[in-house]
């Protein structure tokens, strides 16, 4: 399902931009592969934390990832959110999705800035 989401968010008026040319090039995907966005969460990752995913779980790994960053993280403030029904991709500009995300945000700034 995530595929679906990604082709009908960034290739139509959703999410298309007109300087992109959408397309996956595979001479660059062994960087993007072995690029590990998490090394070192669990030393540098000290400051308050607010982890935001939906439910929906895709086979892109974003539900995975957001729990992988929350338990690594070494953060002792430190909160994870689900948007019930919400994709990945709902989070961007769903409103019925990102007005809860906004205002589980909204509350975490008010208390850790």
């Amino acid at each position: 399902m995530d595929i679906v989401d990604a082709v009908e968010y960034y290739r139509t008026p959703r999410g298309q931009n007109p300087n992109s040319p959408n397309k996956l090039r595979f001479s660059g995907l062994a960087a993007a592969v072995g690029f590990d966005a998490f090394h070192l969460a669990d030393v540098l990752l000290t400051q308050p934390l607010q982890v935001i995913v939906g439910d929906v779980p895709g086979a892109f790994g974003s539900y995975r990832d957001g729990w992988e960053l929350f338990d690594r993280a070494r953060s002792n403030r430190k909160d994870i959110f689900v948007v019930q029904g919400a994709s990945h991709y709902d989070l961007y500009d769903q409103p019925k999705y990102t007005a809860q995300a906004l205002d589980k945000l909204e509350t975490f700034f008010a208390e850790n800035l």
